[in-house]
């Protein structure tokens, strides 16, 4: 899945974006969350001792500060997402951070990650819950199964979120979701960014990142949906 970059010049570091920049209104985090309730009465717990020593360890690599957590959801996907703008080396040292928070939580992590269990919890404000919970599945797919390609294809797929084609796929699907199209709204979002970061990075490794991406941050509540591999 490489190939040459092309279409992209070079973009200033500041200009990069590997954990898309997006928002959901708070009715469909709701309607998420509902879809995300867990099936199993008998999954494990989210135990907040745990999840705060966790957390704050987590947030240690950050320089944030202790009491920094999952009610502070935007503040953390901005402070993640400046570190995966620097450099390789740094994207490599945030998913080893991310790896060490994985193996804390160990068993919790999907129930700590999930919006139903979060929201349920007293107050939460629904914004920051949301961008907690996909930066954590932007990391788990960047740091995981899209690794290769992030590191292979650095500048393109970094910089690509900044571009108009990445905002047209977007701005369709704020235009488009609702409560009875919502995981189709997904699935063809998902389909436009696969297209759109094939025109951009001129490889059909790029496509499948760029959705997978996207999708990953909906894949507790549209179960089902793949990206579909393009070969060149």
């Amino acid at each position: 899945m490489r190939g040459v970059l092309v279409f992209l010049a070079l973009v200033a570091v500041s200009q990069a974006a590997f954990l898309l920049p997006y928002s959901l209104d708070a009715d469909l985090i709701q309607l998420m969350s509902t879809r995300e309730k867990p099936l199993n009465d008998a999954v494990s717990t989210c135990q907040d001792i745990q999840f705060n020593y966790c957390q704050t360890t987590f947030n240690q690599f950050f320089g944030m500060d202790d009491s920094i957590s999952w009610r502070n959801g935007s503040y953390i996907f901005n402070t993640v997402q400046k570190y995966l703008e620097m450099n390789v080396t740094e994207l490599v040292k945030v998913c080893n951070t991310r790896t060490q928070f994985y193996q804390c939580l160990g068993s919790s992590y999907s129930t700590c990650m999930n919006l139903y269990t979060l929201l349920n919890r007293p107050h939460p404000d629904f914004s920051n819950t949301f961008d907690y919970v996909r930066t954590f599945r932007g990391l788990e797919w960047m740091c995981v199964g899209g690794f290769a390609e992030v590191t292979n294809q650095w500048d393109c797929l970094g910089a690509f979120p900044t571009t108009k084609a990445y905002q047209n796929c977007i701005a369709n699907f704020n235009q488009t979701v609702g409560a009875a199209n919502f995981c189709p709204s997904v699935d063809s979002t998902g389909a436009c960014l696969n297209d759109a970061y094939i025109a951009a990075c001129g490889d059909s490794g790029s496509g499948y990142y760029g959705c997978e991406n996207f999708r990953i941050t909906f894949d507790n509540s549209c179960w089902g949906l793949r990206c579909a591999v393009n070969q060149n």
